[in-house]
Formats: structure tokens, C-alpha cells, sequence
């Protein structure tokens, strides 16, 4: 016979105030690159000879940085609610364990 399957599900992450409001803030910061990409696929039909373009990639690029790190505020955040083991971000005071 087959042995029941007793196992219980993964426990999900518990989210602190400060892991919440790094996943707001990233999210918050992914519209930039957003909006970029939108006005980046509405100009195609741009000419490239364009004197402006160059500033505008500027900009993109930009928008891209700070998506970027709205991305990895968010990865940050839940990395951490899934470590149980997780030291405080930033060097904060506090017991805990390593």
C-alpha cells in the first residue's frame, strides 16, 4: 500500500512593513521603463538621421536604469521574505541569526 501524503505545503513568506514598501516602491519605479517602452515602439517610424535621437536614447536609457532598480528592489524584497535566515537589509541593529 501507498503511505498517505501527510506532507503540508510550503510555508509562504511573511512580508514585513519595510519588505511591502520596497515591493510599492519597485513597482512604483518599473513605470518609467515602462512608458519608455511604449514611446520607444510608438517612434519606430522615426528617422534615425534625427538630431534629437541621441537625447532621447539618453533619456531611455535613463528610464532603464531606474526600472532596473525597481526590479531588483522587488527581487530584494522577496528574496528575503523566502530566507528565513535573513540578516537586516542595510546594516540595521538587531538579534538575528546567520
Amino acid at each position: 500500500m501507498s503511505e498517505p501524503n501527510n506532507l503540508n505545503p510550503p510555508e509562504r513568506p511573511r512580508y514585513t512593513g519595510g519588505q511591502i514598501a520596497m515591493i510599492a516602491i519597485g513597482a512604483i519605479l518599473l513605470l518609467p521603463g515602462l512608458c519608455s517602452l511604449f514611446v520607444m515602439f510608438s517612434m519606430v517610424p522615426w528617422n534615425l538621421n534625427d538630431p534629437f535621437l541621441s537625447l532621447i536614447v539618453t533619456i531611455w536609457a535613463v528610464c532603464f536604469l531606474i526600472s532596473a532598480g525597481g526590479a531588483w528592489m522587488i527581487y530584494a524584497a522577496r528574496k528575503r521574505a523566502r530566507n528565513a535566515d535573513a540578516v537586516a537589509p542595510f546594516g540595521a541593529g538587531g538579534d538575528f541569526k546567520r
